[in-house]
């Protein structure tokens, strides 16, 4: 049985080359990288996914690796081309 995940948290995400910010839902156990691919999965239909992709919230880009404990609901993050990607 998979473990319940509680705590879901709704960010705005935009992608570089979409229209559209999107909603996604994440949770706090979710790392940055995992932010980055929930948003360009759910772009999907407009922008192809791709590789050497950076997530940039208030000016800063933050460690992939890292989770997302610092982001607080309804917070804007963008995921752009990593430079020199």
């Amino acid at each position: 049985m998979a473990e319940a995940r509680s705590e879901v948290m709704p960010l705005y995400g935009f992608l570089h080359g979409d229209t559209l910010g999107l909603v996604i839902l994440a949770y706090p156990g979710d790392t940055i990288e995992e932010l980055g691919g929930k948003l360009q999965a759910a772009a999907g239909v407009r922008v192809a996914p791709r590789q050497g992709m950076s997530v940039v919230f208030k000016g800063r880009t933050l460690d992939p690796k890292e989770r997302i404990s610092g982001l607080k609901p309804l917070d804007r993050f963008d995921v752009i081309p990593r430079e020199g990607a």
